[in-house]
């Protein structure tokens, strides 16, 4: 059974289970409350009549009977009994003609002062030797309590039919998100990732959920066309060493190559080619475990000491192009993990040396929380798209188009921001702005 025909229906029940008990308990205190007004009303017409005739007489036999004929009304009849519990005057309500009432029921209502015997309320007053007994009928209680079960049945059921109507109508608009949602996870099942979805403007849990789910299908989204273009771009990058190596491998083996040396250098140059693959995968590797959502092992870090050691790494680039480190005027403490943050800074050193030329500077230096690689090298054309993967926009340099992948990897990791400022020509600036402690 759907939902939207559950909520109403168990609504509904439990709305009648509710009226039910309340028109039994509004019945119960209703007729509680008759019944005492009659005997109220019984006592009204006692007290008059029994005031006059005290004023005339001593002893209530002598005006025992007369009272007893004077408080009989349609509704009000009246026994006299004496001390040895004999009627001695039995006055029938005006409508009927006799009142029949036996020796054991008489018994049973001289019990108490008042109380309900079958259908009458009776009020018991005792005078001298005497108790007169006053009957009240109850047949307009049980007339009312009729009309009152009649009134709150047909009431309920009006209510019952609105509210079905309207719950309906309000579980189908408040289901409404979770069957779009259904709907999306059946296209995704089916394997339809273009599918998009609404981001809900409602704050009730709903809503809250749907922009949840957009955001896990933009990442399951974003995590599949990754997959592809990793499959992609490896295959791509993995082809052209592997295929050298098969063909080079063909050829030793049908002893095409006689010379001992040139058998080493074709060896040599597949070693290259198999470093060249070997360094591709622990790129991937490496991103991958980044972009992963593993966490990271965050420690305080000095950037001198970090710049000091990366000086140190990167020594060489000395020799053909004027590569300065300017280290921080203070210690700088920042809270990162400083293997993959030496990675980032090291990718970006690498980039510059790749695309500067000879004799071109590059500097690393930390200025307004941002630890900063500048070069004076080529200059990127499209600083949009260079932190793609395998994104390469110089065809003449060997690589993979992947370092500056992993240095937004790594800055992503950290919560950093990254930031390219580049010219054609006249070189470019990458930002990494830092959270110092």
């Amino acid at each position: 059974m759907p939902l939207r025909i559950k909520l109403p229906l168990f609504f509904v029940v439990v709305y009648l289970l509710s009226m039910v008990s309340l028109t039994l308990f509004t019945l119960a205190v209703v007729k509680e409350l008759l019944i005492n007004y009659t005997y109220e009303y019984m006592e009204y017409q006692l007290k008059p009549a029994l005031e006059f005739y005290k004023n005339l007489h001593k002893e209530p036999s002598s005006y025992i009977s007369s009272l007893a004929s004077d408080v009989v009304s349609r509704d009000v009849a009246s026994i006299v009994v004496d001390e040895k519990v004999r009627i001695i005057h039995k006055e029938p309500f005006l409508d009927e003609e006799e009142l029949n009432i036996s020796e054991k029921d008489l018994e049973l209502l001289l019990k108490s002062e008042k109380g309900v015997w079958n259908e009458y309320a009776f009020v018991v007053k005792k005078m001298g030797d005497y108790r007169l007994i006053l009957l009240g009928k109850l047949e307009k209680i049980e007339d009312i309590q009729r009309k009152l079960v009649l009134f709150v049945v047909v009431f309920t059921l009006l209510i019952s039919v609105l509210i079905v109507f309207v719950f309906t109508l309000f579980t189908v608009r408040m289901l409404r998100p979770l069957e779009y949602l259904t709907y999306i996870s059946r296209e995704i099942y089916k394997g339809n990732m273009d599918v998009r979805i609404d981001r809900a403007e409602s704050k009730d849990e709903f809503g809250v959920l749907q922009r949840a789910y957009a955001d896990m299908i933009e990442k399951l989204r974003k995590t599949f066309n990754w997959q592809r273009e990793f499959i992609g771009g490896l295959t791509h990058e993995l082809k052209t060493p592997l295929t050298y190596i098969k063909g080079q491998l063909e050829l030793i083996s049908m002893g095409v190559y006689k010379d001992e040396d040139k058998i080493k250098e074709v060896l040599k140059k597949m070693y290259v080619q198999a470093n060249k693959m070997e360094k591709l995968i622990s790129h991937l590797i490496l991103l991958m475990r980044l972009e992963s959502g593993m966490p990271i092992k965050l420690s305080p870090i000095n950037l001198s000491e970090l710049f000091a050691e990366i000086d140190e790494e990167y020594e060489f680039i000395k020799s053909t192009h004027n590569f300065k480190v300017e280290y921080p005027e203070r210690d700088v403490i920042i809270l990162a993990d400083k293997d993959y943050l030496r990675i980032a800074i090291g990718n970006l050193i690498e980039n510059s040396y790749k695309y500067t030329p000879e004799g071109g500077t590059i500097r690393l230096y930390y200025t307004d929380n941002c630890i900063v690689v500048e070069d004076t090298g080529r200059g990127i054309k499209d600083t949009k798209n260079v932190f793609e993967r395998f994104y390469r926009e110089a065809e003449d340099k060997e690589g993979f188009g992947l370092g500056l992948s992993i240095v937004k990897a790594i800055a992503d990791a950290h919560r950093f921001e990254i930031y390219v400022d580049s010219q054609v020509g006249k070189g470019t600036r990458v930002r990494l702005c830092v959270n110092p402690l």
